[in-house]
């Protein structure tokens, strides 16, 4: 019933954002301003429906404006402490590419602060991380805790003064998997990085087609394991943002391009994902695609090992495939060892009804459940 209470206030959302005629339905009550209004907050589209509202009720055009309004200012605060940060970068003769979000924004957006997001990805040469962090440290950022297990990540935090505290999740990989770095090289996005001179002069974005991809394997990741929104975890597929992305990446796409898109994602397993973002794009923001691109993903959209494992949900699988998909024994030692050992912090916010027990026994509970999991993946 939930699901269908969505796809009608999605509908709604999805026609005012093409701009096509969008009438409030006479039998929705005012009750249902609010359902719409978070539906709004998920699918990060506030500042994009402005002017194309006309006849909803006022009690939802007025949350949607107080949502755009702080979309506005989170986007003038954060860049107060991202373009110092960049042009730090630069000095040290580093020029990062910027992933996800803040790409986008700055590069397909005309109001950046209309592609709504809480943090900026960073990827950045292996060889210049250690420049990058000190610039960081130079830059008043400080280095959080990240979630346990991470690998080829890390976030870092800013607090300015204001009220807003702004993250930055540092990578030198384009994503954590090793087993989908063989997917998404990080020698081709920072090899084909096009500048981002919007947002800075050192600032660099992904190809759009890599961009695609990118975008394509992160909206199956969140469809998977959800997506959090003000700190709520919900269902991660449908977003309209996501959708919208792919939607001005694909109007800026050549033959060349489609073509070019088609050959990775079949080549490399993730056609089905790939052809999933598409048309979702093609659904909700009637996204043209051509016919032979839907035709030649369609020739490899089986279920393949590399689109099981973006959907991949149980965490002893997941493990193992990325484990084989590491090529030296130094390599799969370490990022064994970060997966085996979980930090104090990450054990008690995973066990709070143990929160007074040993340290040593949320090891072990820990330990023990990893166990079942294993032995059940097995008989699986």
């Amino acid at each position: 019933m939930m699901a269908l209470a969505y796809e009608a206030q999605d509908g709604l959302l999805a026609a005012a954002l093409r701009g096509d005629p969008a009438p409030w339905p006479a039998a929705w009550s005012g009750a249902k301003c609010e359902d719409v209004a978070q539906r709004v907050r998920f699918h990060g589209i506030a500042l994009l429906l402005a002017g194309r509202t006309g006849g909803w009720p006022e009690m939802l055009t007025a949350a949607i404006r107080d949502e755009a309004r702080a979309q506005t200012m989170w986007e003038e605060t954060h860049l107060a402490v991202l373009r110092p940060l960049l042009a730090r970068l630069g000095l040290a003769g580093i020029a990062p590419v910027l992933l996800k979000g803040t790409a986008l924004a700055y590069a397909l957006y005309p109001q950046p602060a209309a592609r709504r997001r809480g943090d900026s990805d960073l990827l950045v040469n292996p060889r210049d991380l250690d420049a990058t962090r000190q610039t960081l440290v130079a830059c008043g950022w400080e280095r959080q805790t990240g979630p346990h297990g991470l690998s080829f990540q890390e976030s870092w935090i800013c607090r300015n003064g204001s009220a807003i505290a702004h993250v930055i999740d540092l990578h030198w990989q384009p994503c954590e998997a090793p087993a989908l770095q063989q997917v998404l090289r990080l020698e081709e996005f920072l090899d084909r990085a096009v500048p981002l001179p919007a947002l800075a002069a050192n600032a660099r974005a992904p190809h759009r087609v890599l961009a695609v991809l990118h975008g394509a394997v992160n909206q199956a990741q969140h469809a998977a394991k959800g997506y959090y929104v003000d700190g709520q975890r919900q269902p991660g597929d449908g977003r309209l943002i996501w959708a919208w992305d792919i939607h001005l990446l694909a109007q800026r796409f050549s033959s060349q391009d489609w073509a070019e898109l088609v050959q990775i994602a079949c080549d490399r397993g993730i056609a089905p994902v790939c052809l999933a973002a598409l048309e979702q794009a093609s659904s909700q923001c009637h996204t043209e695609i051509p016919p032979e691109v839907r035709e030649g993903l369609l020739r490899h959209a089986g279920n393949t090992n590399m689109a099981r494992h973006i959907s991949q949900t149980n965490p002893i699988a997941a493990f193992s495939t990325d484990l084989a998909a590491i090529a030296d024994w130094r390599g799969k030692l370490a990022f064994a060892k970060r997966h085996a050992i979980a930090s104090e912090q990450h054990l008690r916010g995973k066990y709070p009804d143990w929160a007074e027990w040993p340290l040593a026994l949320l090891h072990l509970r820990r330990m023990a459940e990893a166990g079942l999991r294993w032995c059940r993946l097995r008989v699986g």
